[in-house]
């Protein structure tokens, strides 16, 4: 991470993020680009996180941060008052007053050329990989900037695809999902995790939707995937996917999240080396599980 004193305003970051996260990719229910600020004020420091909270907000202030750039967005919904009161009023209170700015492209990023969905198919190493819902968006070459160079090659063939939400790929060979609930445990850092399906039944065709994303499992079937990596599924959900034999492999939200947004910083510190650009030390998920 650069560690120079230069700076830059505000907007021209919003506008970086908002070219390799297109607004169009955004579902129509979600709040997303810059939120909180004044496009005309100078950043020095940009602190990446999941999830604004009171301890991101008091981390970002001891790095000196102007700006957060959050994968969820705050506000998420309207309020009607913002007081000390509530904890969304405390945190815009806490926001305000340490002069931070936010931005925020969540279903922008899920769905982006490199957004989070697709980082998990590479991570997964699935080829053939192509949106489960396109969108008439298409990429372009401005939306590699900051990658890295095997990245970016990995990226230039998908650049006359349409973009859209969700992904689903395949495997160069079929294998269990035994094997494959072991790659996806290796991929998060995730010791246990809710899955459906039978240890012994091939995979070779999988569907993936970060997150709270389990609305995708009817395109999974509908699509024909043997499973579907999801951060989170509800229990109705599962059953429907049990009985279509599709297998679900539910690592967490926070789980198939989060390292995005660390290699996020990573992109930001390389399309502008003159900023100071942290990912979020202080969050945690916060489940816990016994045993």
């Amino acid at each position: 991470m650069s560690k120079n004193s230069d700076v830059i305003a505000l907007d021209t970051v919003a506008e970086f993020l908002t070219e390799i996260f297109p607004p169009a990719l955004a579902e129509e229910w979600d709040n997303t680009g810059l939120l909180i600020g004044d496009r005309t004020r100078p950043v020095r420091t940009v602190v990446t996180a999941l999830t604004v909270t009171l301890e991101v907000v008091g981390e970002a202030a001891r790095c000196g941060a102007d700006l957060i750039v959050s994968h969820h967005p705050f506000p998420f919904r309207a309020a009607k008052r913002w007081t000390s009161e509530t904890a969304a009023g405390a945190l815009l209170l806490a926001l305000a007053g340490k002069g931070l700015a936010l931005y925020s492209p969540h279903t922008s990023f899920d769905s982006a050329l490199w957004g989070i969905n697709r980082q998990i198919a590479a991570l997964l190493e699935l080829t053939d990989v192509v949106p489960m819902r396109p969108l008439p968006v298409l990429p372009n070459a401005a939306m590699l900037s900051g990658l890295e160079p095997d990245t970016t090659d990995l990226l230039k063939t998908e650049l006359s695809a349409a973009l859209g939400a969700g992904r689903i790929g395949s495997f160069r060979r079929p294998f269990p999902l035994s094997e494959l609930l072991k790659k996806v445990r290796e991929i998060f850092s995730v010791q246990t995790f809710p899955y459906v399906g039978r240890l012994d039944n091939e995979i070779s065709r999988v569907a993936i939707a970060c997150g709270a994303a389990d609305d995708f499992v009817e395109d999974a079937i509908r699509l024909k995937a043997d499973a579907i990596v999801l951060g989170e599924i509800r229990y109705h959900h599962a059953l429907e996917a049990e009985q279509a034999g599709l297998a679900v492999l539910a690592p967490g939200h926070f789980a198939t999240e989060h390292f995005a947004t660390v290699a996020l910083a990573d992109r930001l510190a390389r399309r502008f080396p003159q900023l100071n650009i942290l990912a979020s030390q202080e969050e945690r998920d916060p489940f816990r599980f016994d045993g």
